[in-house]
């Protein structure tokens, strides 16, 4: 097997392999994703944000960053390094996966790292029916972001698939 093409399926893995974990771990298939444990239990607000913010701040962050960041790089460098008897079709779908990939980056930061500092407020004051209130409006803000996010995985995992799939690796296979 030639060098390139080692290169170009192996960095097509890692993609598909990075946009797998985000699809699972967003879907809650993952054993990280504490949301529902913590959402079905019996605990107060005030007794959630610090489980919310040892998910999303202390444990969260780098993976996410390391692993948007790697996958779409994997994508990108398997494009870079592409036989030249792959077809278009292939190649726009390792730039799609890795365009989802990088997208979900700026909308985590724009639009869910707020929602995390707020879930993860140790310091909200007010009545337990306000904090009631004020938290579900953050966990429905919270759900319809993850959903933007959930839709991006998706598609970079599937591009990714499909890309992975048309390069001819079966036939090596």
């Amino acid at each position: 097997m030639p060098a390139l093409f080692s290169i170009f399926t192996s960095t097509q893995a890692i993609g598909v392999s990075a946009a797998g974990f985000f699809l699972a771990s967003t879907t809650s298939l993952s054993p990280f994703n504490l949301i529902p444990i913590a959402e079905q239990s019996k605990l107060s607000p005030a007794e959630r944000a610090p489980l919310y913010g040892r998910m999303f701040f202390a444990r969260g962050r780098p993976a996410f960053a390391g692993t948007a960041l790697g996958g779409a790089a994997a994508f990108l460098t398997a494009y870079f390094n592409r036989p030249s008897d792959i077809s278009p079709e292939h190649s726009r779908a390792l730039l799609g996966a890795a365009g989802a990939l990088l997208i979900a980056v700026p909308h985590t930061i724009i639009s869910m790292v707020p929602i995390y500092k707020a879930l993860a407020d140790t310091t909200y004051s007010g009545t337990e029916v306000q904090a009631k209130e004020r938290w579900n409006g953050l966990m429905k803000r919270f759900y319809t972001g993850n959903s933007v996010r959930l839709l991006l995985y998706a598609t970079a995992y599937a591009l990714g698939t499909y890309g992975l799939a048309v390069s001819q690796v079966t036939t090596i296979l």
